[in-house]
């Protein structure tokens, strides 16, 4: 077993793994939209205006897109792969054991400036976010820059979702408490 750098006083309270991999991400949304709007749009510009050098760009620059989006998912289903979460009664631990090393990243509890929402199937396992969809797509941006980059506040199918949500409200509250 892995374990975890604790700061002195920490009392580990839940620590999990995603139980399945996502299946879907929202570059999946990008990508089926791009598949669908762009070629559609060329199709028309072809129809009606009889361009066909500029349906060519167009093609070409979706499969850019295509290329650039998929390396990009590609990279977050690995970052699922390897992913732990750790919560404590002072942060939460994103811990990613890749091949060659271990990463960690950490958000403290008391820094966190809304509840956790819990967005959960009928089985209980669900996804955790913290914040706004835009500050965790900011985040998201920089996620895959290396360890000393902020984690994007959102722990992936974890099972029990809304009992380590609450252990999480409850941890924040008695640090915020004090």
């Amino acid at each position: 077993m892995q374990k975890y750098p604790l700061n002195e006083g920490e009392v580990l309270l839940w620590s999990g793994s995603p139980q399945r991999r996502q299946k879907w991400f929202p570059e999946h949304t990008v990508m089926v939209l791009l598949f669908l709007v762009v070629p559609a749009g060329v199709a028309l510009e072809v129809i009606f205006l009889d361009i066909g050098t500029s349906a060519l760009m167009f093609v070409g620059l979706l499969l850019a897109v295509f290329f650039v989006l998929y390396q990009r998912l590609l990279d977050r289903r690995s970052r699922a792969g390897v992913t732990t979460y750790v919560v404590t009664n002072q942060r939460i631990v994103f811990a990613a054991n890749w091949l060659n090393g271990s990463e960690y990243r950490w958000v403290w509890l008391n820094r966190l400036l809304l509840e956790p929402q819990v967005r959960a199937d009928e089985t209980g396992v669900g996804t955790i976010v913290f914040g706004s969809r835009w500050s965790r797509a900011r985040a998201h941006e920089n996620e895959l820059r290396g360890a000393w980059a902020p984690p994007a506040l959102e722990m992936y199918q974890v099972a029990d979702a809304r009992r380590v949500a609450d252990l999480i409200a409850n941890a924040r509250a008695q640090l915020i408490a004090v």
